[in-house]
């Protein structure tokens, strides 16, 4: 997960993290290291959602193509096409 989606703070992306691991969607790999290292990575259970999440990024460009400015930035962003 890059924190260049947006401004949040280290307790948000910690809490909301910790959230995506309790119901499996994202793995969590911490390597025994000097500086510590974690990896995340979407579980078989959040790669399932992936398609679920372009077809709303479809969607949402069906309506706001044009309109960039109301276009979220993840759709921007998303690979749909």
């Amino acid at each position: 997960i890059r924190k260049e989606m947006g401004n949040i703070t280290d307790a948000v992306l910690a809490s909301s993290l910790k959230g995506l691991i309790a119901n499996d969607i994202v793995t969590r790999k911490s390597y025994d290291e000097i500086p510590p290292r974690v990896e995340y990575s979407l579980s078989e259970k959040g790669i399932s959602v992936v398609p679920i999440l372009q077809s709303i990024c479809k969607w949402s460009g069906a309506f706001y193509k044009e309109d960039p400015e109301h276009m979220m930035i993840h759709c921007q962003k998303c690979d749909y096409q």
